[in-house]
Parts: structure tokens; C-alpha cells; sequence
């Protein structure tokens, strides 16, 4: 009996490889989650900066705007 028990137990190469064939897809998927989540926060600082530029940039249309509206006015008077 217990020699029979022992004939199934798994030897140091068997769970080497059980740990590599199971460790490799887990290790790739929490690569792929890193990354992902690093992209995403990545996403939103840009999404970010992009509102800052539009928003100088409105601000910066506004100021051109009213300086051509004075130009405008002062030279028709």
C-alpha cells in the first residue's frame, strides 16, 4: 500500500515542470494586467494635458479675438 502511494509521488523535475507550465501563462497574465493598467493611467494624463492645451489654447483665441475687435474699433475712429 504505501509503496504504491509512493510511486505516484511527483519528484523534484515533475514539479519543476508543473511550476513552470503553470508558472509561465500566470506570470504573462500578470504582465499583461500591469501593462494594461499602466496604459490606462497613461491614457488619462494625456487625456489631461490635452484638456490644458485646449484650454490655453481657447484662452489664447479669446485674447486674439478681442485684440483684433480693438484694433478694428480704433482704426474705424
Amino acid at each position: 500500500m504505501i509503496d504504491c502511494t509512493l510511486a505516484w509521488m511527483p519528484g523534484a523535475i515533475e514539479i519543476l515542470i508543473v511550476l513552470i507550465v503553470l508558472g509561465i501563462p500566470f506570470a504573462l497574465i500578470v504582465l499583461v494586467a500591469k501593462y494594461l493598467l499602466r496604459q490606462n493611467r497613461e491614457n488619462i494624463r494625456l487625456r489631461l494635458e490635452v484638456g490644458k492645451l485646449a484650454d490655453e489654447l481657447e484662452q489664447v483665441r479669446k485674447k486674439a479675438q478681442g485684440g483684433d475687435r480693438g484694433k478694428s474699433s480704433d482704426e474705424s475712429v
